[in-house]
């Protein structure tokens, strides 16, 4: 265990629970994060409400970001998204990153956010709702993405860990339609696409190999979670093999932990 962790676990016995234990980690997050970084909290009648402001741009959630927030950084560690920029979430989860970017896209971007399980995203739009500011650029997509059209089996756990490549036995396995980002495309009219971020628990491969004419068309910048293990191996061996197949630009960084992250397209 981390000194930080430790130090962070003993002096939270003094705050054992409620508001008084969020105030105190609003303190320390403020003390050790860096200062572009600056947290708030709210307690509201809703129940307490987390504030981020990262960089200039401010977010409202029902969960604290001091874990989430990195990531911010990591996924843009090539390519910013910028003013009218139209972006793939590809496991958005809770909706922190597709708001985060749908700020810095603005009104002539478009934030196209892929989550299938249904309880993430229930909880997504609740933490839209808590940003009035928002340019009404998020469209939420109930799709898996794959390398076919045609409906698999999902485990639907309400988490991260929510994945069609792998179970737990513990959860609700429904089926799910999906789809490949090319059909996507183009049944979208989509003729823009300058981002894809991707985390999408081992489907990376799949979502890949069903990218292929979109590549050629848009060529995307790539951010792609790729620690994830399938078959016993580590999911960035076959995406670096999947991009330099199609002579695609791609870089693998190791963040903190084993926060791994495959990028492609613009790496300057």
């Amino acid at each position: 265990m981390s000194l930080k962790k430790k130090v962070r676990k003993t002096l939270s016995l003094f705050f054992p629970k409620g508001y008084q234990k969020e105030k105190f980690k609003l303190f320390f997050y403020n003390v050790v994060s860096p200062k572009n970084v600056k947290f708030g909290i709210e307690n509201s009648k809703n129940g307490v409400l987390f504030k981020t402001n990262f960089k200039g741009i401010n977010l409202t959630t029902a969960e604290a970001l001091y874990h989430v927030r990195p990531d911010f950084d990591y996924y843009q560690h090539f390519y910013d998204v910028k003013d009218g920029d139209v972006v793939i979430d590809a496991g958005a989860n809770l909706g922190h990153i597709s708001i985060y970017l749908s700020k810095k896209a603005g009104k002539n971007g478009k934030i196209y956010a892929f989550e299938p399980d249904k309880f993430n995203i229930e909880k997504m739009k609740k933490n839209m709702a808590l940003n009035p500011d928002l340019p009404n650029n998020i469209v939420i997509k109930d799709l898996l993405l794959w390398n076919e059209n045609t409906w698999i089996d999902f485990e639907e756990a309400g988490t991260v860990g929510s994945s069609a490549v792998w179970f737990s036995g513990k959860e609700n396995v429904v089926k799910k339609e999906a789809v490949t980002i090319d059909s996507w495309a183009i049944s979208n009219n989509i003729s823009k696409l300058d981002f894809i971020k991707m985390d999408i628990e081992g489907a990376e491969i799949e979502a890949l190999d069903g990218c292929v004419e979109v590549i050629k068309k848009f060529k995307p910048n790539f951010a792609i979670a790729s620690y994830h293990i399938v078959n016993g191996e580590p999911t960035y061996i076959k995406v670096e093999e999947f991009f330099k197949k199609i002579n695609y630009p791609f870089k693998t960084i190791k963040f903190r932990g084993n926060e791994i992250i495959t990028f492609a397209g613009k790496l300057n």
